[in-house]
């Protein structure tokens, strides 16, 4: 048996971005003054392809330099933006919404503040709309970077807008949106990033009263903070949590219902290749006492997801669910398979042998 899955996702080669270049070579020091020339002109383009960069551990590094490269715009005193993501378990027994913005974020503020989350921070401020991440992912690099130098300009985060979430009736859902700040920070003492970085100290609290401030008839909820975030890296640390809170809701759920059927599922990881050269890895739970018992996960691969990471975490949950029958596919598969089967179930094993393969 295969011991992780292949990455299903397809490079694609852009000749004409410099910054591709430059992130495939080791050099940190090269890749710092080409960002800071991306950012001074303006280069979104180029830098939102070069946090696309392949393979993932160069698309980490990018990340990782980019937002160095904001953070550390201002002189002496720099304006500091992050992002908290908040991981929402919704249910509802009818169609319902949770609102798109927080009605008293001074009390965020505030609990932050009296749980020593801010620390030397200043002019320290929340917003209160719920963003989600497609607005973080069309944030302008190069104008929060300008905005970094200015603590006067708060453009950026002002552009953000409140996104309620539509919670459909039936299962619980897992949503994901964030709560944008901004704070000044000297540059030789901890920002907020780090001094809130111990979410133990004020993640249960905030949570409660953010439920309180969620509340509506008829609604269960319950947001979940993650550590905070610099503002161009948090889509992706958000996403990641999001998935992963929405691989354990849906084990704990589908076990159940399998178990008190039939037993124990046999388990299929598999890894798919979308059209356009993305990727998607799956686990996919059946029986074959019962072929009404189906059910499947997709985990979409985000430029710096690593596949066997993400594998890594599959297995480890099945393991600590007690799920001992999994099979992981060694070979790419398509999005669909043929007869238009999406999930792959334990019977369909033998037969995958007639599918073409993707490489």
């Amino acid at each position: 048996m295969a011991e992780t899955l292949p990455d299903p996702r397809e490079a694609a080669a852009d000749a004409a971005n410099p910054l591709l270049a430059v992130a495939a070579q080791t050099d940190d020091a090269s890749l710092r003054v080409a960002l800071q020339d991306a950012l001074a002109a303006g280069d979104d383009a180029g830098l939102r392809a070069a946090l696309r960069a392949q393979p993932p551990a160069r698309a980490q590094r990018v990340a990782r330099s980019l937002a160095a490269a904001v953070d550390a715009r201002g002189e002496g005193i720099g304006l500091r933006f992050f992002a908290i993501p908040l991981v929402i378990v919704a249910g509802a027994r009818n169609r319902n919404t949770v609102p798109g913005a927080l009605p008293e974020v001074g009390k965020i503020a505030a609990l932050l503040e009296q749980h020593g989350a801010v620390g030397v921070t200043r002019n320290f401020g929340l917003g209160n709309a719920l963003v989600s991440a497609e607005a973080l992912d069309a944030l302008s690099p190069s104008a929060l970077w300008r905005a970094a130098a200015d603590p006067s300009q708060r453009a950026p985060l002002d552009a953000l807008q409140p996104e309620p979430i539509a919670v459909a009736g039936g299962r619980e859902q897992v949503q994901l949106r964030f709560i944008t700040g901004a704070g000044i920070t000297p540059q030789h003492l901890p920002s907020f990033l780090e001094s809130a970085s111990n979410i133990g100290t004020w993640g249960m609290v905030m949570t409660k009263e953010l439920a309180r401030q969620l509340a509506r008839p008829g609604l269960e909820i319950l947001p979940m903070p993650r550590s905070p975030q610099p503002l161009l890296n948090a889509a992706h640390a958000g996403r990641r949590a999001q998935l992963e809170a929405a691989l354990s809701l849906f084990l704990g759920n589908t076990l159940r219902r399998f178990r008190m059927a039939v037993g124990d599922p046999e388990a299929v990881l598999s890894a798919h290749r979308l059209d356009g050269g993305a990727g998607e890895l799956r686990l996919s739970l059946s029986t074959p006492l019962d072929d009404s018992l189906f059910e499947g996960f997709a985990w979409p691969l985000q430029p710096q997801d690593e596949a066997a990471e993400v594998t890594q975490l599959f297995q480890t949950v099945l393991a600590e669910c007690r799920v001992t029958n999994v099979t992981l596919l060694d070979r790419v598969l398509p999005d669909r398979l043929t007869g238009g089967a999406v999930f792959v179930a334990g019977r369909m094993l033998e037969g995958l042998g007639r599918e073409p393969a993707r490489h």
